[in-house]
């Protein structure tokens, strides 16, 4: 690996000499600014040998930087090779990677593919190194790692598929006239669609171009008046081109997305010209003392009262989201675009009532795997039989097999024993997998497609006698975990202020851990989804939670070397019946989808006050009744027996 990625730097260099480029940035993201990646798209993976999710590649003439955050500082300590400097990015010491540009010398230029780096990033970035040609942010079309990497796989283009409305709660043609209706009000011509879990919500399809996540490679263009959308040929099949029809959208080549906002930006910026040229004659037709009047035959009409809505931000711009790329701004031109929170985020954020119903089915069968697994796990541990973190998650994922409506893992499972749960995004290989030890921590994080839902849910276990310090760390998550279910906050309160309910408990013992409380999760799509989230960064007081959000509740503690302790659940926020409703602002709680039981004897039980006994306890009752029924239909009286164990009250 060393040797390789020696190599890779060299080759790499050498191009950013030939470019005149004096600073090379890789994020990590494709063209779409996704989470999880294509094979072909891991660029900064393949460069830099960190695995991890989240990061970003430097690369100078004599240095090589990888910036990533807490939840990956172990992992990249370990994957990265000495010709990389790991930026630990969060830490007072640690410079953004951008302000590290800001800080190099008055002749560098800094090139990246316009493609991967999103707008609102390149264009502060742009404006702080200025617009000498000699320190620059420069745009590199044909992306140079692409250029050095001769084995790169293909890009997918796999067939999609339709999500029937009875999942989906609400057809594509309500989905794109509820959008033109905000594009009206707005004064919006139109928007673009460049997220894929966006265009797969809008349309009501599903794919799988992307490992865990049940999207294709697209872009959509929606106006006042048409709806395109761009896909690989190979992914529309012949009943999917038939029903998009059928719903007044045509398709489009992937690729022809550029030569669509080409063409659209010549039309924007000739209307944009006709109306500066309109002002500049009323303006001047004003200074001269001549008023504009119509024809006799055609009297103003009467001017109609407009109610203002304060949420509504007016603009004759199309729109992008906040992580549509540069190229797009650039290929629209900055002065017919504006970049804002995607209209089609929000609304996908939102789930109807049938999405709702969808994630309370998928959960309870969920939870049924997992008890099966967890039944399964202890038995054979307690026979003194040897499973590695890999085998056992292989296990995990052939109980969920059997449930109905199962299309895959939602992402790779963390299946870790000991230290390994201390390295928080951990992920065991076939051939890199250590065996569960009985007298250790397990920690498993894992989750599955569903066509009904997606699921997310975090158990941390010990199959022998666990330590002190480790029951005493395991209630305080779990405490930290309650005090979160059990909010009642008014409507727009951010996940920035519930944070501190989560993170309180261990704060009491100095303890915390180095990411956020909780995500976003997706109906039948990505595991990971904006806007909303619960976490101690700053973007995450500029969302207001409200009804219908799905999100994760999963505070940890990690002790590097020695074990980790996660509890997650995934929640709905609902309305919540308050005696009172001060301010008129309604009031929100949350609901409980997963149903899992928490493992009671690694609580420290003195430690809990009668309410949180009061609440594991009819969590634990609750979970009872909803998987014992699937449990029996699966026909497993281990993992009935199992379940009845795990829920008897404290």
């Amino acid at each position: 690996m060393v040797k390789d990625a020696r190599a890779r730097l060299s080759s790499l260099r050498q191009l950013m000499r030939e470019r005149n480029i004096g600073v090379y940035v890789v994020p990590s993201g494709d063209a779409h600014s996704s989470e999880y990646l294509a094979p072909c798209d891991a660029r900064r993976a393949w460069l830099t040998g960190f695995t991890g999710s989240a990061g970003l590649a430097v690369v100078t003439q004599t240095e090589a930087l990888c910036w990533t955050d807490g939840r990956y500082f172990l992992q990249a300590g370990k994957e990265l090779s000495s010709d990389w400097t790991l930026m630990k990015a969060g830490l007072p010491e640690t410079p953004t990677w951008t302000n590290w540009l800001k800080d190099l010398g008055p002749t560098t230029r800094v090139g990246v593919d316009p493609t991967v780096i999103s707008e609102k990033e390149a264009a502060p970035l742009a404006t702080a190194l200025g617009t000498d040609p000699t320190r620059a942010l420069v745009p590199i079309k044909d992306n140079l790692v692409d250029a050095i990497w001769d084995e790169r796989p293909p890009r997918p283009a796999n067939p999609a598929f339709r999500l029937g409305d009875e999942y989906a709660g609400q057809s594509v043609g309500d989905k794109i006239l509820a959008l033109r209706e905000k594009l009206a009000a707005i004064g919006s011509p139109g928007l673009v669609v460049s997220a894929l879990d966006e265009v797969a919500w809008l349309f009501n399809l599903r794919g799988s171009d992307i490992p865990y996540n049940p999207v294709f490679f697209s872009y959509a263009i929606v106006t006042r008046h048409d709806t395109t959308l761009f896909a690989n040929p190979a992914s529309i099949t012949p009943e999917v081109k038939a029903y998009l029809q059928k719903n007044n959208v045509a398709v489009l080549d992937y690729e022809k997305v550029w030569q669509a906002l080409d063409s659209w930006k010549g039309q924007l910026s000739a209307e944009r010209a006709q109306k500066d040229a309109a002002a500049k004659e009323a303006a001047a037709a004003a200074e001269r003392g001549e008023v504009a009047k119509m024809p006799a035959s055609e009297p103003a009409p009467p001017k109609k009262e407009e109610k203002k809505d304060p949420k509504i931000v007016k603009t004759d711009k199309v729109l992008i989201g906040n992580s549509a790329s540069w190229a797009i701004a650039d290929a629209l031109g900055k002065d017919n675009c504006e970049v804002r929170r995607s209209l089609v985020e929000d609304a996908k954020a939102r789930k109807n009532a049938t999405e709702i119903e969808g994630f309370r089915r998928a959960h309870i069968r969920d939870g049924a795997a997992l008890c099966r697994y967890f039944a399964w796990l202890e038995e054979v541990l307690a026979k003194g039989e040897q499973w590695s973190e890999f085998d056992a998650a292989t296990q995990l994922e052939n109980f969920r097999k059997e449930n109905k409506l199962f299309m895959g893992l939602s992402f790779d499972t963390i299946s870790s024993t000991g230290p390994n749960a201390a390295v928080i995004h951990y992920s065991p290989s076939e051939t890199e997998s250590a065996t569960i030890d009985p007298k250790q921590i397990y920690l498993c994080d894992s989750g599955a497609q569903y066509m009904d839902g997606t699921t997310d849910t975090t158990r941390t276990v010990h199959f022998g006698t666990p330590s002190a310090a480790e029951k005493r760390a395991f209630t305080r998550v779990l405490q930290g975990h309650i005090a979160l279910d059990t909010a009642v906050f008014p409507t727009g309160t951010t996940g920035y202020l519930l944070d501190a309910l989560a993170r309180r408990p261990l704060w009491m013992d100095g303890l915390d851990y180095r990411h956020g409380t909780g995500h976003g999760v997706g109906h039948f799509l990505n595991v990971h989804e904006g806007p909303q989230g619960v976490g101690p960064r700053p973007a995450y007081n500029e969302i207001g939670l409200a009804e219908g959000m799905v999100i994760s509740n999963e505070p940890g503690y990690y002790e590097d070397g020695a074990f980790g302790i996660r509890t997650e659940s995934v929640v709905a926020i609902r309305h919540a019946a308050t005696p009172h409703n001060f301010g008129d602002k309604g009031y929100l709680e949350f609901e409980n989808f997963t149903t899992v039981p928490i493992q009671t004897s690694l609580i420290q039980l003195d430690l809990l006050s009668p309410a949180e006994r009061e609440w594991l306890n009819a969590y634990h009752a609750d979970v009872l009744a909803k998987v014992r029924p699937e449990l029996e239909g699966h026909g497993d009286e281990r993992a009935i027996a199992w379940l009845k164990r795990q829920c008897v009250p404290v």
